[in-house]
């Protein structure tokens, strides 16, 4: 299992030759254009656009970014070349009335999730080893979903692109690839960097 996944997501590695450092997130019970909004962003302003597109039109010294926007099945997907969605802030907002899991690969290694659910945070950390619930026993949190992904009694085993199989088994949601080729409902909304030394990052 942990094999196929690695082979599976093998692009996400490949995506690192364009620059581009992905935060994706699943969003469970809550409409494409209320995700924007709580984003940030007007649904009105959305105009089709690639990641590549969205990376070298976001202006961060007017504090702004571009993040893409789609619907699979059920759940309302995100894709940007930043980390909006790793905030715990946004992340807790996105979970309102659902669930919310977000990915972000950094280019030092220090990858993270989150996890949110109905507006609580979950889980929130950097993924080697067993994923941990922020309270010790949180019922929403499942220790199960990790095995078979990574030896869950190694507590340095690295997850790499594994994680997007945990989120898509968390989640019911497959990630695709053509999320980063083809032109997605984009939408500008505030960077990143703006909630930096803010509440938006407070973990419980």
């Amino acid at each position: 299992m942990a094999a196929d996944a690695e082979a599976r997501f093998a692009w996400v590695d490949e995506l690192e030759e364009d620059y581009i450092l992905p935060t994706v997130s699943l969003v469970e019970g809550v409409a494409e254009d209320e995700v924007i909004r709580r984003l940030g962003g007007l649904p009105a302003s959305a105009r089709p656009m690639t990641v590549l597109q969205a990376l070298d039109r976001a202006d961060e010294s007017r504090g702004t970014g571009l993040i893409g926007v789609g619907t699979l099945g059920d759940l309302v997907f995100t894709v940007e070349g930043s980390y909006t969605t790793a905030v715990p802030g946004i992340l807790r907002d996105l979970s309102r009335g659902g669930r919310a899991f977000s990915v972000s690969i950094d280019v030092n290694g220090g990858d993270r999730l989150g996890y949110a659910v109905d507006g609580d945070l979950v889980v929130f950390e950097e993924h080697w080893g067993p994923i941990n619930a922020l309270r010790e026993g949180d019922p929403r949190w499942d220790p199960g979903w990790c095995r078979s992904l990574i030896d869950v009694e190694d507590e340095t085993e690295i997850w790499g692109v594994k994680i997007f199989a945990l989120m898509e088994r968390v989640m019911g949601g497959a990630v695709q690839p053509h999320w980063f080729t083809d032109p997605l409902r984009t939408v500008e909304v505030p960077a990143a960097s703006r909630y930096a030394n803010t509440s938006a990052w407070e973990v419980p």
